[in-house]
Order: structure tokens, then C-alpha cells, then sequence
């Protein structure tokens, strides 16, 4: 379980983040989501280990992380950011590889990722010979690699560059991973496909959490109205889910 309590973070021009609590429980998928530049992926970065809170206090378990050092978290957390940070001459066998330095070599988790997201043809590829999308399932390859199943996986927008047969797919075996006990939290820009895949929601707004909660009850017309500031509806998608769009959105 990670939990923060009181966290906040300013990069010395005023507070991107203010007093955000939460626990964030094994086993399922909670889904960040908030209008642009409102410290999504700041939270995400704090919660990796990556960037230190100004304030408040973070715990993976009942350890706080600072005590658990880079190895530490490595062992138990993934990351995966919106860039890819990885040597572009790499192939993607050898990245796959790296990714289970810290907790041991085991093949057949990597196996089982790489068919997963059908990544078979492109092992002995390069970075820098991939498509965007491509470099994007390598990446998410990696961080699901990475973690343990009883660890954290941390993905900021990790469905941005996908198309939606890939966005589908991949959203599928990120709720299947949390169902082998991983904690799985993902920041979504597309609302719709955040309310499809999320468990559990954390609205954020100019840097507060509006709400956390069940995705059903945070993700609604009136929450996201406060904090994108546009009215938005339920509407009844054709495999009969309900997911929320602005008024004016719908084609």
C-alpha cells in the first residue's frame, strides 16, 4: 500500500500540489485524472521516488520512502513517464532484461508480458527503430516487468500513443495485473477510457484532490464540471457502458 499524507510540492513559483491524502490499496487500478498542468504527473513523480514532496509524508507499507533508499524502491515500484528514458541503441530485449535487475532474472515473467503486448517480432529491434506506439507497449512492458506482483506500478498516460484496439488491450492487462495483487494507479487524459478502467478515481484540480473514491462516484457530471469547468453527461456507449463526455463533445 502506498500512502500519502498531506503531501505537497511547489517548484519555487507557488504550490503545484496542496495537501493531497490518500491510501492507495493492492489489488487495484486507481486512475488519476484533472484538467492539464495540475500535477498529475507531479504526484506520480513523488509517489515513484523520483521528486521529493515540499511537505507531507509518503509511505510504501509502513516504511516512509525515505528510509527505503533507490535500491529499495526498485525492488518494489515501477515507473513508467510520458518519455521514454532508455539509450535508443538498446534493443528491446535487452531493455525487457534490465528491467528485472533489482528483483531477479526470471524469464518466464518476461515471456508472459512480451506475448501480452505482442512484442515477439520486436525484440531484437532498437529503440530508435520503433513507432511511437510500438515504443509505447515497450515502455509499459517494462514497468510491468519491473514490479512485483505484490508491488506498485506507477504509468503516466501510458495509453496517449496507443490506438483504440491497443488502448483496449492494454487497459485489459493493467486491471488483470492488479487482480494478481499488484497496486496499479495510471494517470488518463481520455475520461472515457479512464472511467472504463478505473476502480478508483482521484480528481485533481489546481493541485488539490477534489475527490478519491470509487471510480462510479467520483468520475460523474457534476465532479468533472468542477474541475473542467465544462458540463459534462453520462452517455451509453455501445457495449452498454456508461462513460462521461462533455456536453458538447459527442460526435
Amino acid at each position: 500500500m502506498i500512502t500519502l499524507r498531506s503531501v505537497g510540492h511547489d517548484y519555487g513559483r507557488g504550490p503545484v500540489l496542496k495537501d493531497v491524502s490518500l491510501e492507495l490499496a493492492p489489488g487495484r487500478v486507481t486512475v488519476l485524472c484533472g484538467p492539464n498542468a495540475v500535477g498529475k504527473t507531479t504526484l506520480l513523480r513523488i509517489m515513484a521516488g523520483v521528486l521529493s514532496p515540499t511537505r507531507g509524508d509518503l509511505l510504501l507499507g509502513e516504511r516512509p520512502f525515505e528510509t527505503l533508499g533507490a535500491r529499495g524502491r526498485a525492488r518494489s515500484l515501477a515507473f513508467m513517464s510520458q518519455r521514454f528514458e532508455c539509450s535508443s541503441g538498446f534493443t528491446v530485449r535487452r531493455i525487457l532484461e534490465l528491467a528485472r535487475v533489482m528483483i531477479g532474472r526470471d524469464q518466464t515473467a518476461i515471456d508472459v508480458v512480451v506475448e501480452s503486448l505482442d512484442l515477439e517480432g520486436l525484440l531484437s529491434r532498437t529503440l530508435a527503430t520503433l513507432s511511437t506506439g510500438q515504443a509505447q507497449r515497450v515502455a509499459c512492458a517494462r514497468a510491468l516487468i519491473q514490479a512485483p506482483l505484490d508491488g506498485v506500478v506507477l504509468l503516466d498516460e501510458p495509453l496517449a500513443a496507443l490506438d483504440p484496439a491497443w488502448s483496449e488491450r492494454v487497459s485489459a492487462l493493467l486491471v488483470g495485473r492488479a487482480r494478481q495483487g499488484t497496486t496499479v494507479v495510471v494517470s488518463v487524459h481520455e475520461l472515457p477510457v479512464a472511467a472504463r478502467l478505473a476502480e478508483d478515481a482521484m480528481l485533481l484540480s489546481t493541485g488539490c484532490a477534489l475527490r478519491h473514491g470509487p471510480a462510479a462516484s467520483v468520475l460523474t457530471p457534476s465532479e468533472l464540471e468542477e474541475a473542467f469547468g465544462v458540463p459534462f453527461e453520462m452517455v451509453r456507449t455501445g457495449d452498454g457502458r456508461d462513460v462521461p463526455l462533455p456536453v458538447n463533445g459527442r460526435s
